[in-house]
């Protein structure tokens, strides 16, 4: 009996993840792995450049940025002091669908505990590796996070001393 209810067990947890090899990190398939955020500043046509000097278009402009990163974006034009700005990622707010997925997945591949008693404790076991398999790499991907969609900058003039 305690035999059944084992492989009972492993072929439920086994379905379920064949079941969601389409969907593990379910945030990043939704949302995607990059952002575009469009920068404007005033005064516009400020040169916009990266961490290592790359310029890397002139305000406004919509600049591509990987969902996981938080790139750091020198503004610069003559008369106005230069400026630094930290795109900072925030917690996307669909990251609850990938953990909703792994409730449910995990509670179909629940079958029962062995024991018939302990119900609870098996059914966060099963949950958890559905959890660790689904909702994780939506991190380690990028679609667990997000930006802000419009940055506006003020450039501040320069003052002659």
């Amino acid at each position: 009996m305690l035999a059944i209810s084992y492989r009972v067990i492993a072929v439920g947890v086994v379905a379920s993840h064949l079941m969601g090899c389409g969907a593990p990190a379910l945030t990043t398939v939704v949302s995607g792995r990059y952002d575009e955020v469009i920068v404007s500043t005033t005064p516009s046509n400020v040169s916009i450049y990266d961490e290592g000097g790359t310029r890397l278009a002139l305000s406004p402009a919509k600049l591509t940025i990987a969902r996981k990163d938080q790139p750091t974006l020198q503004l610069r034009k003559d008369g106005f002091q230069d400026t630094t700005i930290v795109l900072k990622r925030r917690v996307n707010r669909l990251v609850p669908l990938s953990i909703i997925q792994a409730l449910v997945i995990g509670g179909m591949s629940f079958q029962g505990s062995p024991d018939g008693q302990n119900f609870l404790p098996w059914f966060l076991f099963a949950s958890a590796i559905n959890l660790t398999w689904s909702h994780l790499p939506d991190y380690f991907l990028g679609g667990a996070w997000d930006h802000k969609k419009e940055i506006d900058v003020r450039m501040t003039k320069e003052t002659a001393e």
